[in-house]
């Protein structure tokens, strides 16, 4: 998402017509989406809702080969990944800027 896509964004539009500047509310969007996906990949590593019982169930994620079947290698690590896997090579450094 750059500046120009805020304007999409009701919310966003309002705080830049209130005198916001377009590039921090940017930060803030951009942070927030994150947050989030730093949640979503925290659940998948824990393999379980950590607030359930022993008794309920959980997951893995594995590995497949081009025909979707099971190459027996658990993926794990995810959210280390993330880091990785950043675009501008910042290591997230970039958002709490």
């Amino acid at each position: 998402m750059d500046a120009s896509a805020l304007s999409d964004i009701a919310a966003a539009q309002r705080l830049i017509d209130a005198g916001a500047d377009p590039h921090d509310v940017l930060l803030v969007a951009r942070a927030g989406a994150y947050e989030a996906i730093v949640a979503a990949v925290g659940v998948l590593d824990e393999g379980g809702d950590p607030n359930a019982r022993e008794s309920d169930p959980g997951w893995h994620l594995i590995e497949t080969d081009a025909e979707c079947n099971p190459t027996g290698r658990e993926i794990g690590g995810l959210h280390e990944s993330l880091e990785e896997t950043d675009p501008s090579g910042n290591e997230d450094a970039d958002l709490w800027e």
